[in-house]
């Protein structure tokens, strides 16, 4: 399915096994005026990403039935195959990898927040995506 044109520029999606972070990230982020929509893993992240359009993507690593990183693999490579638009994705998670920075930039990701992360930090790499 192609991407459309008009991107929702204020819509994000929140990919993360824990619902309280998603809650958390999800209440902070009315507070701007960001709709978001969630997915506990990346199987959903990619389907919602198919059949949506975002502003951005925040996505943990660490998940059940596909990690962060294939899911942004898959997505970056659905994107030249099918010609979609680009869709930013930051990666934000407590992963314990030796160089978890290196891994989300060569899985394709725009960025890594580690987790705890200051809200100031996360605003700073968030709001310039809301339009």
């Amino acid at each position: 399915m192609a991407q459309s044109e008009n991107v929702n520029e204020n819509r994000f999606l929140i990919v993360d096994d824990q619902n309280l972070i998603r809650e958390f990230l999800k209440e902070l982020f009315s507070r701007y005026d960001i709709i978001t929509e969630e997915a506990e893993n990346g199987e959903e992240a990619v389907f919602k990403w198919e059949t949506g359009n975002y502003s951005a993507i925040l996505m943990d690593i660490q998940m059940p039935k596909m990690d962060g990183l294939q899911a942004t693999r898959l997505i970056r490579k659905r994107e030249k195959e099918e010609k979609r638009n680009y869709t930013p994705i930051i990666a934000l998670s407590g992963v314990a990898t030796s160089d978890p920075e290196k891994d989300c930039t060569s899985a394709g990701m725009d960025g890594f927040l580690a987790k705890p992360v200051f809200i100031s930090q996360l605003l700073d790499v968030v709001l310039p995506y809301v339009k």
